[in-house]
């Protein structure tokens, strides 16, 4: 069901025709049976305002229809395409990794939004529309035996300047891979290895760093 709302979460465009989309697909959902799952970790993840836990599939977000059904629908394919490619071995090419660091980026930017903060300034959210906002960065790792396959944490941190909260950092596990998105200068090597931006030393699957937690404290 589509109405008329301010502006757009990520196209910051005003006017449009808006959505109340699940921030997580369904299709990923169905894939990794995470219709019942909830956050593992509760203090970050859980909404201020919220007493019970919420789950998962259940996270919703408002953008706007001309981003829902353009290039976050092509940025879905891309991504199921990438993450479930088996056997996930060999080098990690240049649009593979865009399409990881964008389709990550794009959910930590999301979740941030539906617990009342923002993850990166507003003047580079647009930007995701065709790339990846300049002033975020990536890390990826592999999680070793998780417990679920869906999960996620948004760290918190207050700006006393705006006397408000704000995304710190929010970390998204799919399947057995962790993305870890921050502004830049904000992660550490603890984290995994840099996805974006873009270098030009070769990545490989099997080579990425093994995490056991999903926050690197």
């Amino acid at each position: 069901m589509a109405s008329i709302s301010s502006r757009c979460v990520l196209c910051l465009r005003v006017g449009l025709p808006m959505t109340r989309e699940h921030i997580f697909a369904r299709w990923l959902v169905s894939r990794v049976h995470g219709a019942r799952l909830v956050p593992s970790t509760m203090s970050t993840s859980q909404p201020p305002w919220s007493s019970a836990p919420l789950r998962i599939s259940r996270e919703t977000a408002q953008v706007c229809a001309e981003c829902n059904a353009g290039w976050m629908s092509g940025l879905e394919v891309s991504f199921r395409r990438t993450i479930f490619a088996r056997p996930r071995v060999g080098a990690l090419h240049a649009p593979e990794r865009t399409t990881l660091s964008r389709w990550f980026a794009k959910t930590a930017v999301l979740l941030a939004h539906a617990r009342g903060s923002e993850l990166g300034a507003a003047a580079h959210r647009a930007e995701i529309v065709s790339g990846m906002p300049d002033d975020l960065e990536v890390f990826v790792a592999r999680h070793r035996r998780p417990r679920q396959h869906l999960d996620f944490a948004v760290e918190l941190r207050t700006d006393r300047s705006a006397d408000a909260q704000r995304a710190h950092s929010v970390v998204v596990l799919v399947d057995d891979l962790v993305g870890h998105v921050a502004v830049h200068g904000t992660l550490k090597s603890r984290h995994g290895t840099k996805l974006w931006p873009l270098r030009t030393h070769a990545l490989r699957w099997e080579n990425l760093p093994v995490i056991t937690s999903l926050l690197a404290g």
